[in-house]
């Protein structure tokens, strides 16, 4: 559970395990309150990390559906249409939409046969081995005071009935 007493924020991960029916998977269940301004109303971005250990290692490559049909490769800082200058500043380029399922692979050796998936009953935002070496991540909510001069013209503020976030 998550729960900062400055802002009033909380988020709860439910995670169950079910060793007797399914070894090898665990599910999450993740549930947010309201997303608040702060005091100078910076927009803010809510994410889920997962992280794995044991050396397991993508080597920059994990794939995203594309509207659940197939799976995509894609290749941290590595686009077609432009050249990354800096790879640190440019996690947002390594976001893809995610419909149902974001994967990885190690591939630390010719034999691996290790694969994370994780599947979402939602559209979200995702990505993979930016942050830290062998992550996932996928964008839970983000809420913006300014628009983000991407292209949309306007400022993601979706508020409930009493003009709180949602």
């Amino acid at each position: 559970m998550f729960n900062n007493e400055t802002t009033n924020e909380e988020a709860v991960v439910k995670i169950r395990f079910s060793p007797q029916f399914f070894e090898e998977i665990i599910e999450f269940d993740v549930e947010l309150n309201s997303v608040n301004w702060d005091k100078n109303r910076i927009g803010k971005d809510v994410i889920v990390n997962w992280k794995f250990y044991d050396n397991f290692d993508p080597k920059g490559k994990f794939y995203t559906d594309s509207n659940s049909l197939a799976m995509v490769e894609r290749n941290v800082n590595l686009h077609e249409e432009y050249v990354f200058e800096d790879k640190y500043s440019n996690i947002s380029a390594n976001y893809y939409p995610v419909t149902s399922a974001i994967a990885m692979r190690d591939l630390s050796s010719p034999n691996a046969t290790t694969q994370v998936t994780i599947m979402n009953d939602r559209a979200q935002g995702g990505t993979a081995d930016v942050n830290h070496k062998a992550n996932i991540e996928l964008m839970q909510h983000r809420r913006l005071s300014d628009d983000d001069n991407k292209g949309v013209d306007e400022y993601l503020n979706e508020t409930d009935k009493n003009g709180l976030g949602i």
